[in-house]
């Protein structure tokens, strides 16, 4: 392999090409061009693309993300964005989730699921506050 070839082999590399394009354009087997890179990236001739989903994007706000190598890949930035992204999310919930209750409102008698709250007894607000303030059963005494 020539200088010149090393050298174009480091461009492409660096720009994202994979391994199969590069040896095509440059005619030469994928596995010398992989073990290239290989040799290449542990003397740090070459250092390891960063490829678009390294800098993730957070899923609820859109700011980016720095991730943390050899560790899983973060989608939210924060707790707070990941409860905001769920909560808009539940229908995405497994049915078949341990944390998935089913209730029949005391109020309007309709039967309800909640995601995550096995003490929930409502299916709204509305029906809790009909239940509170309006009932007839309420008494102040």
């Amino acid at each position: 392999m020539t200088d010149e070839q090393k050298t174009k082999i480091c461009e492409m590399y660096q720009m994202g090409y994979p391994y199969k394009d590069i040896a095509h354009a440059l005619s030469i087997a994928p596995g010398t061009i992989k073990s290239y890179c290989y040799r290449a990236i542990k003397k740090g001739l070459l250092s390891v693309p960063q490829s678009p989903k390294d800098n993730l994007l957070c899923k609820q706000c859109g700011k980016p993300i720095v991730q943390t190598p050899k560790r899983k890949k973060k989608i939210f930035c924060c707790g707070e964005c990941r409860q905001k992204w769920w909560n808009a999310h539940l229908y995405l919930a497994k049915k078949s989730s341990k944390a998935l209750y089913h209730f029949i409102c005391p109020t309007c008698k309709k039967p309800f699921t909640a995601y995550g709250n096995k003490d929930r007894k409502y299916c709204s607000h509305a029906c809790y506050i009909d239940s509170r303030y309006h009932s007839e059963a309420h008494h102040d005494s």
